[in-house]
């Protein structure tokens, strides 16, 4: 099952980037309307591409930087044929539509599953388990063990076990503020308003395409950001 799971076999980046030039050539090649450009090219982008983007991200989402990029070139590319953004960088225009990168809402999306996994709102399918350390709650990390029936595990495969969706979604929730970390026993969307306002704080820059000498942390990773924030 690993090869038919790996990224290039699942990724909606072939899908997405069809609708891509599909939704241009049928619908912005003759409009004039410079404000309907804007606002139609948001709502469809969303609507059309996102959604593709996104689905069922949480068994495929990569965590290789090279195939981030990929998809990231998607939102990257699109955002800049937006009338009146053509001359802001991909980072400015994040900003100026107020959206998350694709990494981001990738990486949000586990933060939410995993709080709604020990919050038993959803089947613990990933088998999290928190507990509370003085004041605050963490996710136990599991430890990923060396060998298994006295056989080795190869390098290739601890790898990816550190990078599963499990183990990624552990480090994630745990870099986030006690305050967050400790909601319990409410809705979802108080949980997310929570988190979007803390987001919000936390850079959001992606590191593509010539785009790395301007961002100071190790990736733009939640998990990066965040501790490059906390250590400047």
């Amino acid at each position: 099952y690993r090869n038919k799971l790996c990224f290039s076999r699942v990724s909606p980046k072939g899908r997405a980037g069809c609708v891509t030039a599909y939704t241009f050539n049928l619908i912005y090649s003759n409009d004039g309307n410079p404000l309907h450009k804007f606002e139609q090219m948001s709502h469809d982008f969303n609507s059309y591409i996102k959604s593709k983007l996104e689905y069922c991200s949480l068994v495929w989402s990569p965590w290789h930087q090279n195939e981030i990029n990929k998809l990231e070139r998607i939102q990257k590319n699109f955002t800049s044929k937006i009338y009146g953004l053509d001359q802001l960088d991909y980072h400015q225009r994040l900003k100026k539509l107020n959206l998350y990168s694709l990494e981001r809402r990738r990486e949000r999306y586990l933060i939410i599953n995993a709080w709604q996994q020990i919050e038993g709102l959803t089947e613990n399918v990933l088998g999290l388990k928190a507990r509370r350390l003085g004041r605050s709650r963490r996710i136990v990390s599991a430890k990923i063990p060396i060998g298994i029936n006295g056989k080795r595990i190869k390098e290739r495969d601890r790898t990816l076990i550190h990078n599963s969706t499990a183990r990624r979604s552990e480090r994630l929730f745990n870099v986030l503020p006690q305050s967050i970390r400790n909601i319990t026993k409410t809705t979802t969307e108080t949980f997310k308003r929570h988190l979007d306002k803390w987001l919000s704080s936390i850079p959001d820059t992606p590191k593509i395409d010539g785009y790395g000498e301007n961002v100071a942390a190790e990736t733009n990773s939640i998990f990066h950001q965040t501790r490059y924030c906390l250590i400047r």
